[in-house]
């Protein structure tokens, strides 16, 4: 089989689990994306600018998948559009600021960090919902939203992820939204976080030579191309099946997922 029909159908299955997530449980799917996108540049030649490349290419595709997702959330009335757009806000500055950290922090640093962190909210999250934390919610307000908003989009800038599966922990534990709302919510702040963090890998990135052909800074357009075609319809059948299951289920499966990212980056 030729090699480019072989990345093809790699990638096109990868959108699909991706996709497939962002509309379940409000992340992007870049933990899927870095990883296969990663990999496959790797292996092809194309090694020195593999993780910037995957980064900044699954935060490309993120963001269509993100607008897919978002419009079946506000069909089923799970959005806060303020609460979205302030984080969303913050988001964007986020991003830029850490597309910026990421060429000088050293990868097995925040890597390591990052997925303590994970470890940190996934059990947050459940002793949270026994009702143990329930005190240390917050005040919703413009300035706290703006702050975690920046840390999340720091987050994304760095690790190439849509932020929801940091934003969802925040909104769930720090504010008491509920697993549904806080996923609408997630979302739509996603649409401004990603979009920040592609704009700032393009700049970033502009004149690299060395790069995988269609590269647009460290965006691949063929490589987002390909996973686009399978992730927003994904994402749209992952949002239909969030509504059919009850939120402790989805608790738990969001708290799994972080518990398996967090492993799986300690590992690695």
């Amino acid at each position: 089989m030729e090699p480019v029909l072989v990345i093809i159908g790699i990638l096109l299955v990868c959108g699909i689990i991706a996709g497939f997530l962002s509309g379940l449980l409000g992340v992007g799917g870049g933990l899927f994306m870095v990883p296969v996108i990663f990999i496959l540049l790797s292996d092809y030649g194309y090694g020195e600018y593999a993780m910037l490349t995957a980064v900044a290419t699954s935060a490309a595709v993120i963001l269509p998948t993100s607008v897919s997702g978002t419009f079946r959330q506000w069909r089923m009335k799970n959005i806060c559009w303020h609460t979205s757009l302030i984080l969303g806000t913050g988001g964007i500055i986020g991003s830029f600021f850490g597309s910026m950290v990421s060429l000088a922090l050293p990868g097995e640093v925040h890597v390591s960090l990052f997925a303590f962190f994970l470890l940190f909210l996934a059990f947050w999250m459940v002793f949270n919902k026994s009702g143990y934390l329930g005190r240390f919610h917050l005040v919703e307000s413009g300035l706290s939203f703006g702050f975690f908003g920046f840390i999340v989009g720091t987050a994304s800038g760095m690790f190439g992820i849509g932020g929801g599966m940091l934003l969802i922990p925040v909104l769930t534990i720090f504010f008491g939204y509920t697993m549904f709302r806080s996923v609408g919510i997630s979302l739509a702040a996603m649409v401004l976080t990603s979009g920040g963090s592609v704009c700032s890998y393009i700049l970033l990135g502009w004149g690299k030579q060395g790069l995988f052909p269609y590269s647009l800074g460290y965006v691949n357009l063929f490589v987002a191309g390909v996973l686009l075609c399978t992730s927003v319809p994904a994402a749209q059948a992952g949002a239909i099946f969030s509504s059919r299951i009850q939120e402790k289920m989805h608790l738990l499966l969001f708290t799994a997922m972080l518990l398996v990212i967090a492993f799986r980056m300690l590992l690695s």
